[in-house]
């Protein structure tokens, strides 16, 4: 007897990942099947899970699901390593961001001091 490929511990978006094939695929936007509400916070263990389970596209999960192990676990390693290695360099850099951001904005607001200026004095030139 065929074995059903959707098993009873699956997800909403376990099931809708595993009807996904690359022939079906369409234009539409990815809506993922989750629910999570306005009143949920990443601090509770179910709304991060069903956000974690349910964020990537089907053709995605399609793609890793068809890895085997040993690439499962290369493509692990190598994107952690990655990830871990450029949030070292952004807590390093932090200080330097945040004061580049607040000299960005100082600049933004002095540049919209003079443009309104400006056309207080194109207004009062043109009368």
């Amino acid at each position: 007897m065929p074995q059903a490929p959707i098993g009873p511990q699956d997800t909403l978006g376990d099931i809708y990942c595993k009807t996904y094939t690359e022939e079906a695929r369409g234009d539409a936007p990815n809506q993922p099947v989750w629910g999570l509400k306005q009143k949920d916070t990443f601090l509770e263990f179910t709304p991060c899970r069903d956000w974690y389970l349910n964020s990537f596209r089907p053709g995605k999960v399609n793609r890793q699901r068809a890895r085997t192990h040993d690439g499962l676990y290369h493509a692990y390693i190598v994107g952690e390593a990655n990830t871990r290695a450029a949030n070292h360099q952004i807590v390093r850099e932090w200080r330097t961001m945040v004061r580049g951001r607040g000299d960005w904005e100082k600049y933004r607001e002095r540049l919209l001091r003079q443009a309104k200026d400006f056309e207080k004095m194109k207004s009062a030139f043109a009368e």
